[in-house]
């Protein structure tokens, strides 16, 4: 072999030694038993990293050195951006793989006031191409101190969440939305939410256990791309109070606001009412307007406020698509906007509806299992259904089984701001199919309903036979 010949034939073999030391230094995986060391890896690239289990204190880590420095880390409050993220832990790097396996990461509740003004991610992924999974994200600290922000975001592009576990305390708790979300309020609810998810994301088995006024889960555009996201075997829990109890209550904040709320009764009064359940939290699933392609499939709530509440726009390109998903406990199992399939899917009626299709939405393709059995407090209504251009299907597998005969509502809109001791008012509705298989559930139908198709085994009524007394005689 010539001289040139060998030369080609060493420097062939180099190359592919160094490819091969390369792609062996990607796949080695970095050992972490610290939150500094993990700081430092969440900023680098093309790793495979795994954490020791243990559990790590995020109070111990940040120190007063640390802090400062965290700080000089977080953008600036601007016109354009008057809400910067602000957070403990960040992953900007990229294509990495974490195994958090074993792990638990403490957030104490003390720390949210120790960075300034902005939107509150605790954890904030928005480095791409990165897989997390096995983490368990705990509050400690006051129940009663939330950040207005979330525990965990994921906004960086083509991420893989996993079998992660938060269990989220904090904010004013105990009363639900009774004295206000948005505006007004009565008084500083203190929101602590759980995961918000960003665009073409992925997550899997994940869990939230809510002890807090926050959406377990939830897709909102803030300012990123909100497509292309999957939620797969997710888990979100919360709790819930009786407004009896809280009407019982003694030194509370109930009490110190003479029991007001800010939701209008039946009775026209701005006070809790008895004989209501609320959950504690706010919605288990949440997307609100603007968001792009969505799928939630085998998805489970249980004890929030909506199981589903799915705010796709009129003009949206993709529907969002629900399969196999239940809501357990919910004030309502499914709130339902424009541009949402939904296909075996179930909810029960403990404390309040199976549907509420709200007004001014279209095209929704929507069917239904009613989870058999009695409501454990007052509720008025399987579903109300509003908007234009819908294909609805109520039904339930076990017709045997004893259920209260409430009607379904045709032409109505949703009690305003979803509250149930508030009336249900006739609104626009018009080009809906509805099959009712429910057996004992009479459909109402208002006179804002038109160009309707209705099939139903129990009787349908125009909503002015059911305010009047019919036939003729004297008292």
């Amino acid at each position: 072999m010539s001289k040139i010949g060998n030369y080609r034939l060493i420097l062939t073999v180099s190359m592919l030694l160094l490819s091969l030391v390369a792609v062996q230094s990607k796949n080695r995986v970095k050992e972490t038993t610290t939150l500094e060391a993990l700081v430092q890896v969440a900023a680098e690239d093309d790793q495979q990293v795994r954490m020791k289990p243990g559990v790590y204190a995020l109070d111990e880590y940040l120190t007063e050195e640390r802090l400062a420095h965290l700080l000089t880390q977080l953008p600036p409050q601007t016109k354009e951006q008057r809400r910067p993220p602000r957070w403990f832990l960040r992953f900007s790097g990229s294509n990495n793989t974490f195994d958090f396996t074993g792990v638990t990461i403490e957030i104490n509740t003390e720390l949210y006031s120790k960075l300034p003004y902005g939107y509150m991610r605790c954890v904030f992924i928005d480095g791409d191409g990165n897989t997390i999974k096995g983490l368990t994200v705990k509050n400690t600290g006051p129940e009663d101190k939330g950040s207005n922000g979330n525990i965990f975001t994921v906004f960086g592009n083509n991420t893989l969440i996993q079998d992660v576990k938060l269990y989220v305390r904090g904010s004013s708790y105990g009363y639900g939305d009774l004295f206000g979300k948005g505006g007004p309020v009565l008084t500083h609810l203190q929101k602590q939410s759980g995961i918000m998810v960003g665009q073409n994301n992925t997550l899997k088995r994940c869990k939230v256990f809510s002890q807090a006024f926050g959406h377990c889960f939830y897709i909102q555009t803030h300012g990123h791309d909100t497509r292309d996201i999957l939620l797969e075997d997710c888990y979100a829990e919360g709790a819930t109070r009786s407004t009896n109890d809280m009407l019982a209550e003694r030194g509370g904040i109930a009490e110190k606001l003479n029991y007001r709320s800010v939701y209008q009764n039946r009775d026209g009064r701005y006070i809790i009412t008895p004989g209501y359940t609320k959950s504690l939290s706010e919605d288990g699933f949440r997307t609100y307007g603007g968001v792009g392609k969505v799928t939630l499939i085998n998805c489970t709530a249980e004890n929030t406020r909506a199981g589903f509440e799915i705010g796709g726009t009129n003009d949206a390109e993709n529907r969002t698509v629900l399969q196999g998903c239940q809501a357990i406990g919910a004030e309502r199992a499914f709130l339902l906007g424009s541009n949402v399939q939904v296909r075996d899917c179930r909810g029960d009626i403990q404390y309040g509806p199976l549907l509420y299709l709200r007004e001014n939405t279209v095209g929704a393709d929507v069917e239904l299992e009613l989870i058999p059995g009695m409501p454990k407090s007052m509720v008025h209504t399987i579903a109300t259904i509003a908007g234009k251009n819908h294909r609805v299907r109520l039904y339930t597998n076990a017709p045997k089984v004893p259920m209260p005969a409430l009607p379904v509502m045709l032409g109505f809109g949703m009690p305003a701001h979803a509250e149930m001791s508030s009336p249900i008012l006739p609104m626009e509705t018009e080009n809906v199919v509805l099959i009712n298989e429910l057996e004992h559930m009479v459909v109402i139908k208002s006179n804002e309903a038109n160009n309707t198709e209705v099939q139903s085994p129990a009787p349908i009524l125009q909503n002015s036979e059911t305010q009047k007394i019919g036939g003729r005689g004297k008292w």
